[in-house]
């Protein structure tokens, strides 16, 4: 219930302050510390190819990994809209790519770091989507409400979780592989 109301004010913000751009950078510069740590956690190179699900009409992650990394990075939602003003957020980046799509069903065989945001609906259908289909040396970064829990979303948890990080309000941000690293003591 709180993650909906959450997900409202998220919308509504969206909505009017996408065409004022000193808010949508305010926006951007708001969530950059939390990107910065999850892009290091994640260990992100630039060799790498990035895919966020849920990028919103302020792709604010996507700007901040493409920035700092100089990765392949590409940006999906679900909501026409959201892209369209993506789109214009983005400008005339090249270097990252957007597309309508929907993450439960996507094709992310073909990338090495996926970013599930903590907006996206049905998070545990775009987990096991993400998860089944994660190459063997690939991580996960999944951004969630501290509420949203399932049986499947705690199990992948517990048993994959490199790291974990709190986020903004009532988020935390977690590392996945599903071959954790070997690390000696």
């Amino acid at each position: 219930m709180f993650k909906k109301a959450l997900d409202q004010l998220y919308n509504i913000y969206e909505k009017i302050f996408t065409n004022i751009s000193f808010f949508s950078f305010l926006y951007m510069k708001i969530h950059e510390p939390s990107v910065k740590k999850e892009i290091q956690m994640a260990n992100v190179k630039s060799t790498d190819k990035v895919l966020q699900i849920g990028c919103g009409a302020i792709p604010y992650s996507l700007r901040i990994f493409s920035q700092e990394t100089h990765a392949q990075v590409t940006g999906i939602d679900n909501q026409p809209r959201s892209i369209e003003k993506a789109k214009k957020f983005i400008g005339d980046n090249k270097d990252i790519h957007l597309e309508q799509a929907a993450g439960e069903t996507y094709d992310v065989s073909g990338f090495d770091v996926i970013l599930i945001s903590y907006g996206v609906g049905d998070i545990e259908a775009v987990l096991k989507n993400t998860f089944h289909h994660l190459k063997t040396s690939g991580r996960i970064i999944l951004r969630k409400p501290i509420t949203e829990s399932t049986e499947y979303i705690d199990k992948v948890l517990k048993e994959h979780t490199t790291v974990k990080m709190k986020l903004l309000l009532s988020q935390e941000s977690y590392i996945i592989m599903k071959q954790k690293p070997y690390v000696s003591s």
